[in-house]
């Protein structure tokens, strides 16, 4: 219904509302629903684009909800944030909300906290395009809490630790040696890796190529897990999938293969050499180092070569 046809029949109920019989509850909910419809506010506009102090390996804290974000590393010695939020709509407008963002510099480190109070709903088009990018210097960490939305972290050497729902995170060039993520329904990439890896994830997608880690604690739920990494003497690795893929590539070094599975298939190629098999145990040796992994499939299929 056009807005110039509401305003008619709220102009008819003003000069004849004694025509209207106690019956007539339609045209009363249509007065209620146009006031209201006209009463409300539509999301505005937010834009911003500051310089920040922040130490070289100092951290930054970021929170948000369903943006598209790019985290950056280089050489500089400051923190550039660029973040703009674009509301596009046509039709009626039900609810009201208000988005701000709060920076902070705090000895050192940097806040990034996005506040939004409200709800808005719509009948007609209702599209928001909101876009985060940051720049820092490369030696600093993360810690992101995110609900919906894409993230991509390039070139940050520091530790990171990650907290989404319904999100996708991709990391390039990423130099660090303790890579944390929650994820729930969302897909990791990495591009390299070192250190400690922890991963919690739940129908999540996982894809790590060309990484030397010493240790993996991994537990995906109704998704795939698919790693390339060398193995450390010393080192322990440690998988429980659902419902999936594990597809484990060993680029360097060896040791001991434990796979426990409940209606699985398993399979091993390229050096390794099969120590036992039961109903529900499988194990492998891999010569050439003494490292330990242990693979739990429910549901799912396990393959592991060597490059």
């Amino acid at each position: 219904m056009k807005p110039s046809l509401l305003l008619l029949l709220v102009g008819f109920y003003f000069t004849a509302p004694a025509q209207m019989k106690d019956g007539d509850s339609s045209f009363a909910s249509l007065f209620a629903f146009s006031s209201f419809a006209q009463s409300q506010k539509e999301d505005g506009e937010f834009h911003l684009e500051k310089e920040y102090k922040i130490n070289s390996t100092g951290q930054l804290r970021l929170h948000c909800s369903d943006a598209k974000v790019t985290i950056k590393g280089s050489s500089r010695s400051t923190a550039h944030v660029k973040i703009d939020r674009i509301v596009e709509s046509k039709g009626f407008i039900f609810g009201e909300r208000e988005f701000t963002v709060d920076i902070q510099e705090i000895n050192g480190n940097l806040d990034i906290k996005e506040r939004s109070q409200g709800s808005v709903g719509m009948i007609g088009y209702y599209h928001v395009k909101y876009t985060i990018v940051i720049e820092v210097p490369e030696g600093i960490s993360l810690d992101v809490n995110g609900d919906d939305g894409d993230y991509t972290l390039t070139s940050i050497n520091g530790k990171i630790d990650v907290s989404l729902d319904d999100a996708d995170v991709q990391l390039f060039s990423c130099k660090g040696n303790d890579f944390r993520f929650r994820l729930d329904d969302g897909d990791i990439r990495m591009d390299q890796g070192r250190g400690n890896l922890e991963i919690d994830g739940d129908d999540s997608d996982i894809e790590i190529r060309n990484a030397n880690f010493t240790n993996v604690v991994a537990d995906v739920d109704d998704g795939d897990f698919v790693i390339e990494t060398t193995l450390a003497d010393n080192g322990k690795y440690s998988i429980d999938a659902q419902d999936g893929l594990i597809s484990f590539t060993v680029r360097s070094g060896g040791g001991t293969f434990d796979v426990r599975h409940d209606d699985s298939r398993v399979t091993a190629e390229n050096g390794f050499v099969l120590q036992d098999k039961t109903e529900s145990r499988t194990r492998f040796e891999l010569p050439n180092g003494k490292a330990q992994v242990d693979l739990r499939a429910d549901d799912a299929r396990v393959k592991l070569t060597r490059l």
